[in-house]
């Protein structure tokens, strides 16, 4: 038996089913038009293999320079013993929202998120 939805009763507003349709397709189209351009990106870097630099008539027109970030997580993946030995523990300083919420709601609640979520019909 599905659980009651804790959002029932929460306000809501009628849309224009044209444009949420449109808007569903423009998600599509940007989902295809990705996949599309990830492929050609993908293509395009393994063709430039070290270069820095791709041209096209002699033009730069793709650049593929090394950047001073590393991939952690992969190099944690492929490297967990040696990466062990590099980890330290950090002090982090954060806003106990909690506690501003507690103190302060009316503050708090104009810097609330909203996620804004598709639903398939």
């Amino acid at each position: 038996m599905p659980l009651p939805d804790p959002h029932a009763n929460e306000m809501t507003v009628e849309l224009d089913r044209d444009k949420v349709k449109l808007l569903n397709e423009a998600k599509d189209a940007i989902t295809k038009w990705t996949k599309y351009y990830t492929r050609l990106k993908k293509e395009i870097m393994e063709a430039m293999g070290d270069a820095f630099a791709g041209t096209v008539d002699g033009d730069k027109v793709i650049l593929y320079r090394p950047k001073d970030q590393y991939a952690v997580t992969r190099l944690e993946n492929d490297y967990p013993d040696l990466v062990e030995h590099f980890r330290v523990a950090r002090l982090v300083h954060e806003v106990d929202m909690d506690r501003f919420k507690e103190q302060h709601p009316d503050i708090a609640e104009k810097y609330r998120v909203r996620a804004f979520v598709e639903r398939a019909k």
